[in-house]
């Protein structure tokens, strides 16, 4: 089984992402960077607004271009459906957060922004380095940054509860490692530590993709995209 999921964890999961996001995605015009449109989605009532989505592709794109990267209509649109689906992705995550009674307080929050070295002078934490950060080069205002890492951080709590429900047997442990070692147990108490990380990351990617498929059912016909629509307009 250990062997299954190895091989097609990634298939697996892409295909979940695929089947949910197809069947929300209406499709995707040629992008204008000064749209100020209202909402480009709804996940069951809450907007995604235009101007989110244009300021985060905007930075995705620049990261390319500093990169030398060439930005060609195709990698355009590429980038454009992995904004989209982050921008959804975090709605939906955030809302399942909530459900579960996961918080994250404002001192959680300080605590994460005050380690991010483009805020810090000298090692330290600068107030006026975060604002110029945000809104010189992120375009986008600390009550916006704020809400997205509050957001961002509630997610990493909800995986690692979701990750702290699985195990992983010595069955499983001695069964894999007999099959990676053509039946050798030698060193097998040297190497079970390690060996049952691996297996516990791999069964918690796999717990992961059925609970997101389960929130992919629910939600079906309950998120909208509006790119297309609002893009012919412009």
């Amino acid at each position: 089984m250990m062997e299954f999921l190895r091989k097609h964890m990634r298939t697996v999961f892409a295909i979940t992402m695929v089947g949910f996001f197809a069947g929300i995605f209406i499709g995707f015009g040629s992008y204008m960077f000064r749209k100020t449109y209202d909402s480009v989605a709804v996940i069951d009532g809450t907007k995604i607004s235009y101007a989110d989505f244009q300021n985060q592709l905007n930075r995705v794109v620049d990261n390319l271009r500093n990169t030398n990267t060439d930005v060609t209509p195709q990698v355009l649109a590429q980038k454009k459906q992995e904004v989209i689906n982050d921008l959804i992705q975090q709605e939906i995550f955030w809302k399942e957060a909530q459900k579960m009674g996961i918080t994250v307080s404002d001192n959680e929050l300080a605590a994460d922004i005050q380690h991010y070295p483009a805020f810090q002078v000298s090692g330290h934490f600068d107030q006026r380095a975060y604002f110029q950060v945000l809104f010189q080069r992120l375009n986008t205002t600390p009550e916006k940054f704020e809400a997205a890492e509050r957001k961002r951080i509630a997610y990493s709590k909800l995986r690692q509860l979701i990750a702290t429900s699985v195990r992983v047997t010595e069955p499983e442990l001695q069964m894999e490692y007999a099959r990676t070692h053509k039946g050798s147990m030698k060193n097998f108490e040297k190497d079970k530590a390690k060996l049952s990380e691996t297996l516990r990351q791999e069964k918690t990617s796999l717990v992961f993709n059925q609970w997101f498929n389960q929130i992919n059912q629910t939600l079906q016909g309950r998120v909208k995209v509006y790119l297309d629509e609002i893009e012919k307009r412009g």
